[in-house]
């Protein structure tokens, strides 16, 4: 089995996506900007849409976030390990693990008896739960370090 999440020799704040995580990653990515779109929908129905365009520059700001990982990890490109600059794209990547953990959780919940699918779930959350709290802890780490910097 492949070490996952691993940092590359690149840098600190960069991690390695496994090759069998990024499928996983584009569902996650593609979801969340899904989300981010009905945000900026709900923004144009509330009154007074054109005289507060502020209303659109979050969900206009995670989609952005949101893309610019799936760019990195390629829309559509064969899977192979990617890294991934954490301090680029840590909240996208965040936001995809969370969404495909808890996709892939309801799923298991749902599920009568089908024991293939059952496995096949539990293989996609076996690659993605260790990926996730490494990000997490990574991520942590970081945030932990730039404070200590800041303060000393």
């Amino acid at each position: 089995m492949q070490d996952q999440g691993t940092p590359t020799p690149r840098g600190a704040g960069v991690v390695r996506i496994p090759a069998e995580a990024v499928e996983l990653l584009r569902d996650g990515l593609r979801s969340q900007i899904a989300i981010a779109a009905r945000h900026i929908i709900r923004a144009d129905e509330q009154l007074g849409a054109r005289e507060h365009p502020e209303r659109y520059q979050e969900p206009l700001q995670c989609m952005d976030a949101l893309r610019a990982l799936l760019e990195e990890i390629g829309w559509s490109a064969p899977p192979s390990d990617r890294p991934v600059d954490l301090r680029t794209h840590g909240w996208a990547l965040i936001e995809a693990l969370q969404d495909q953990v808890s996709v892939h959780t309801n799923m298991l919940g749902e599920l009568d008896r089908d024991d293939e699918q059952r496995e096949a779930i539990m293989h996609n959350l076996s690659t993605l739960e260790p990926l996730s709290l490494t990000v997490l802890l990574r991520t942590q780490a970081d945030v932990l370090r730039a404070k200590s910097e800041r303060g000393a």
